[in-house]
């Protein structure tokens, strides 16, 4: 037997955490359209008031009263996701955590996973919106590398203008990029030589109002389908109360994960369970812009 089959392999006994990324549907989704969902059904019916028709006053003829336009759209409960881990009381009494129990590490770790899900929900819905932007017919954004100030200012000011004609509100606008979404703005902004490039090289791009928009989102979860990136843009929940409820995106959570604890039969174990189920519908189609960016975006 070789000497080497002796050597021990030895394991950090404190747990590394894996780093998160940034779940952010929730703050441009109008969370209190569905709340009726909570405690009953499967499905709601979101009706939506059509325009008026204007026509030319004639006193000599009676006049022709037509009931509105009206149009629905369905909110369905469609993913139902469950975690469900086993913690032995062996390794619960022998391994450090990172600030805390393992206990509450894990858990965290599972609704951080489920909201996850959530994420990714609301970005592959992204089929729902009926205004697709794109550079030119339906080719997808493509920049150069770096993108120049020509490209940053089309880019912004197409996906406004397709805000302009479907009638969405200002301020309170928001743009979702993916990654390399985020890569090209800093990339082009921070070569300007303006005090938003200076400032941008200095603080860091996201927190900025850039282009217009009000909220910028980066977001790995953005849909990538056949090499192309489906970015949202559209209006946060709080704008454009007086059109009726506020933003343009629904979100329905039934069951919101909580984790929950057992003893386990027949182990010394520990168990834990946590369950979501939740449904989107882009109730304004209309008001958000399906924003299409090439997958390698700068060249």
């Amino acid at each position: 037997m070789a000497l080497a089959s002796f050597k021990p392999e030895l394991f950090l006994a404190q747990l590394v955490l894996a780093g998160r990324k940034a779940l952010v549907a929730l703050q441009f989704c109008n969370l209190e359209m569905a709340v009726g969902l909570k405690s009953k059904g499967t499905k709601l019916v979101i009706n939506t008031m059509g325009d008026v028709t204007v026509t030319d006053t004639n006193e000599a003829v009676a006049m022709t009263y037509v009931e509105p336009d009206t149009s629905s759209a369905d909110l369905e409960i469609t993913i139902d996701k469950t975690v469900a881990v086993k913690l032995n009381d062996n390794d619960l009494v022998q391994i450090e955590a990172n600030g805390g129990s393992v206990e509450k590490i894990v858990a965290n770790r599972m609704i951080y996973k489920l909201n996850d899900e959530l994420d990714q929900l609301v970005f592959d819905a992204h089929a729902q919106s009926t205004t697709n932007n794109y550079e030119t017919g339906t080719t997808p954004w493509q920049f150069s590398n770096p993108p120049t100030a020509a490209d940053l200012s089309a880019f912004g000011a197409a996906i406004h203008k397709d805000m302009d004609d479907n009638f969405v509100p200002r301020p309170a606008r928001f743009l979702t990029m993916p990654n390399i979404g985020i890569q090209a703005l800093t990339a082009g902004f921070g070569r300007i030589e303006t005090q938003m490039g200076d400032e941008i090289r200095r603080a860091g791009l996201v927190t900025q109002k850039l282009l217009g928009f009000d909220y910028l989102f980066q977001s790995p979860n953005v849909a990538l389908a056949d090499s192309v990136y489906h970015a949202l843009a559209g209006p946060m929940p709080g704008s454009d109360k007086d059109a009726g409820p506020g933003g343009a995106i629904a979100l329905a959570i039934q069951i919101s994960p909580t984790a929950e604890s057992m003893r386990l039969e027949g182990f010394w174990s520990t168990g834990f369970r946590a369950r979501l189920t939740a449904g989107v519908r882009f109730f304004k189609p209309a008001k958000v812009i399906d924003v299409n960016l090439n997958s390698t975006l700068m060249s």
